[in-house]
């Protein structure tokens, strides 16, 4: 059977046709999909855009799409999933089953394969989102990077510039970070880091890439990192707590789902997590994901016709992912 998957973001989409084992039959990236950060018109072209494409890629493969799978940012606000909706009946066959989703299902079920659980993501933003035994969907955090995007590269970004500028002037401990910033920045004078920061580009887009050199400091001791770390650890405990005490569960080991740039190395934010996880009665199992998001829609797509996930699945997709990315 074919699946046709949609992760759309709001600065990346990605699309698939796959099969049930992996193999990728067509696949387009194009820029943002965001209904809510673009106009109507911009949305449909970019679904258009999508559709259109993977169709010419491999018109086989399409006419044979049993299963649609759309997980995507911003369609469950203001009724834009009805016209995703009404969008994507025009375009694909009509035998075609439809799923609409928040792109964050895609993230869980790219850890968990399809079953319940939860995700914490953490990109440029910052999101927790479960899925219960009841399909009851719960969301907290990440309310904007204004006043609730703890843990985000955003938020680590602005803690790292804050460390720099204490130690700087002498309020706060000297930290490795100072010299790392300097050079990211290709400046000789940590006040000039000022400038650049409220230049042309929003600093949202300049702070976060910042996160990187948090994890990299982090990891080779520097104490300041360390603490940055740690904080957010627990930030994405406390929402990932509130999460879980909102919804419903029977069994006694939950997945939650570690995805996001910031958790490229995973390994770092593990022992804290799981340090604060020990005192909860109910076991929580910290995991990074198995496939990148745009396979966890495929899953969904898998998963909404009832059909197993093979095995095989993850190894195979992964591979075809790394081969079609390189060829770009």
């Amino acid at each position: 059977m074919f699946v046709l998957a949609i992760d759309g973001g709001g600065t990346k989409t990605c699309a698939v046709i796959s099969d049930e084992f992996g193999h990728i039959h067509a696949m387009v990236t194009i820029g943002k999909s965001n209904p809510t950060t673009m106009s109507q018109k911009e949305f449909e072209l970019a679904i258009q855009q999508v559709l259109t494409t993977l169709n010419s890629q491999n018109p086989t493969a399409f006419a044979l799409v049993s299963s649609c799978f759309a997980g995507m940012a911003g369609v469950n606000e203001k009724q834009y999933d009805n016209l995703l909706l009404q969008i994507l009946q025009t375009y694909l066959p009509e035998h075609t089953t439809i799923g609409l989703a928040n792109d964050a299902i895609n993230a869980l079920y790219a850890g968990t394969l399809g079953a319940e659980g939860i995700v914490q993501i953490a990109g440029t933003g910052a999101i927790t989102l479960g899925l219960d035994e009841q399909h009851q969907m719960v969301r907290t955090a990440g309310w904007g990077y204004l006043f609730d995007d703890e843990g985000s590269g955003y938020d680590l970004g602005v803690q790292a510039l804050n460390a720099v500028f204490k130690a700087y002037d002498g309020r706060g401990h000297k930290t490795n970070l100072s010299a790392r910033l300097c050079q990211h920045f290709q400046i000789d004078d940590i006040p000039k880091i000022i400038e650049l920061v409220y230049g042309e580009v929003h600093p949202r887009a300049v702070i976060s890439p910042l996160s990187l050199y948090v994890c990299e400091e982090a990891t080779n001791a520097d104490v300041v990192a360390q603490q940055i770390i740690k904080r957010a650890c627990e930030n994405y405990f406390l929402s990932i707590k509130a999460c879980f005490d909102q919804m419903a569960w029977s069994k006694e080991r939950i997945s939650v789902v570690l995805a996001g740039g910031v958790f490229s190395n995973v390994e770092l934010f593990l022992p804290t997590l799981q340090k604060l996880a020990q005192q909860e009665t109910v076991e929580i199992q910290f995991q990074p994901s198995l496939v990148p998001p745009i396979g966890g829609a495929v899953v969904g797509g898998l998963k909404q016709c009832g059909q197993y996930i093979e095995s095989s699945f993850v190894e195979i997709f992964n591979e075809q992912m790394l081969k079609l990315e390189s060829e770009d």
